[in-house]
């Protein structure tokens, strides 16, 4: 019964009498699926906190569920966790910033929600560690950034280039050579005594986190154009302040992922677009129509041979209404299916385009909250198993169209999973649903409270055990059987 004991401890219908006991079963999983629950109560993380198991209760507090003065005096990491689960008063702030653990005060300077001033102090501190994580923090005073620039360590310069508030003219600094004086220490040599002979690697560091920096200014990125961190030049091609010339460079680099970002760019001027368009890898023309200033024509000619885009096309988003209509009206289906993405639709051309004779143009229009059920019945008659993804995921699906679905046997397992969910499944569906081989459709079905009772209670003594956990967190689930699982169980 300890499957089923654990998804009890899930369950949101759990009483307060029985969650007590659960606590008393003394079983660490047991605890912590109580303690992760999405709502606790505060006697109920009373009843936690009451075991007195340092981890849970460094689990509760960082969680913020203890109100600082419950939380033991005699807890180890006390101030620390307490500040983590922002439940501390300000003077807690200092107590854990002075800590003699370096590793408890670099836990604080990384903290997005430290005080101004216990971010400075540690800014200050004798471990670079610390430092790292003040040189990082947004709530560093911004005039301390020009000093830790000139920090001895690689590492505290790249966690200032890594600052969201770092200026400029520092970060411009940073990206030429590192900053001056050079450096005398990196990651490499800091738990050593003795100095590495070449902090090289630690300065190339220093200047990639600046590339990467939004504010930093562009002219300075000529020298990583062609550079192989990939990660690095993603991230500024996707700038839309970049000189023209480095866009040109840019699309012609070696790695496809950086030639993609250039044709999403909406910056980029429309004759490179026009070349990133014939691009050998189908990636990068695909990302053309990510690209809300790429030329209608060219987004229709890139959508007639590549996949479509998962979600709406920015520029078919700020199509005109006429643009729209020409596009419904096309002989190609794929630009008939961009439409159909779009978040809001005339609702002639809705109902236009849910009687559209092509599967991919069901798809896409199967999945709009306007429809009715009358015409997803419609869909389903007309297209089959191509609309079922879509129609499973839809919040107005009728139970009828659902069990049909669910009943067919060309419906894939992704299909179940929706249809196990979906709140108007009924009993008979579910029941479906309980026969897939899948045992994530099996889990779901198990756990929806249209699951009849008695259905509920046979799967409790599942000798696999996942029905059961599963059962057992189904919110329909009556008290007398959630009482005969912790009385089984606990005995």
């Amino acid at each position: 019964m300890r499957d089923a004991l654990l998804g009890l401890a899930d369950n949101p219908a759990l009483t307060d009498d029985l969650f007590a006991r659960l606590v008393a079963s003394d079983d660490e999983d047991v605890l912590y699926a109580l303690a992760g629950r999405e709502r606790l109560t505060t006697s109920q993380a009373g009843a936690l906190l009451a075991v007195g198991d340092p981890p849970l209760t460094r689990y509760l507090v960082r969680s913020g569920l203890v109100p600082w003065p419950d939380v033991p005096e005699d807890h180890p990491g006390r101030a620390l966790d307490a500040v983590i689960g922002g439940v501390a008063p300000p003077a807690v702030w200092w107590e854990a910033a002075t800590d003699p653990d370096p590793g408890v005060r670099q836990e604080v300077a990384y903290e997005l929600d430290a005080p101004t001033g216990i971010v400075a102090a540690l800014a200050h501190d004798a471990d670079p560690k610390v430092v790292v994580g003040a040189a990082g923090n947004p709530r560093l005073p911004p005039e301390l950034l020009h000093g830790l620039a000139r920090h001895p360590s690689t590492v505290v310069r790249e966690a200032v280039a890594e600052n969201e508030d770092a200026p400029a003219e520092l970060l411009s600094a940073l990206l030429a050579d590192g900053g001056h004086p050079a450096p005398t220490r990196c990651g490499a040599c800091h738990p050593r005594e003795t100095a590495c002979p070449d902090h090289t690697p630690g300065v190339r560091r220093i200047r990639l986190a600046a590339a990467r920096h939004p504010a930093v200014p562009p002219s300075g990125l000529a020298a990583f154009l062609d550079a192989p961190e990939v990660g690095t030049v993603t991230t500024f091609a996707a700038r839309t302040d970049l000189p023209t010339a480095f866009l040109d460079r840019l699309a012609g680099h070696p790695t496809a992922d950086v030639r993609a970002v250039v044709a999403a760019n909406p910056a980029a001027p429309e004759a490179l677009l026009r070349t990133l368009a014939a691009d050998a890898d189908p990636e990068v023309r695909r990302a053309l129509a990510e690209n809300p200033a790429v030329p209608l024509d060219l987004l229709i000619a890139v959508v007639a041979h590549e996949r479509l885009p998962d979600e709406p096309a920015p520029r078919i988003e700020s199509a005109t209404e006429a643009e729209l209509r020409t596009l419904a009206a096309s002989r190609v289906a794929q630009v008939r299916a961009l439409v159909a993405d779009r978040s809001r639709l005339p609702g002639d051309l809705l109902a236009r385009l849910a009687a559209d004779p092509d599967p991919g143009v069901a798809r896409r229009i199967a999945a709009r909250p306007e429809l009715d059920p009358d015409t997803l019945t419609a869909l389903v008659e007309r297209h089959g198993p191509p609309v079922f993804s879509a129609l499973a995921r839809h919040p107005d699906c009728p139970a009828a169209l659902l069990h049909r679905m669910a009943a067919e046997a060309a419906t894939g397992r992704r299909v179940l999973r929706d249809i196990a969910r979906h709140p108007a499944s009924r009993p008979e569906t579910l029941l479906l649903c309980l026969a897939a081989e899948d045992p994530d459709v099996r889990h779901y079905a198990a756990a929806h409270p249209a699951l009849p009772v008695p259905v509920l209670e046979s799967m409790l003594d599942d000798p696999e055990g996942e029905l059961a956990r599963a059962a057992a967190e189904n919110p329909a689930l009556p008290e007398a059987l959630m009482e005969r699982i912790v009385t089984r169980a606990l005995r």
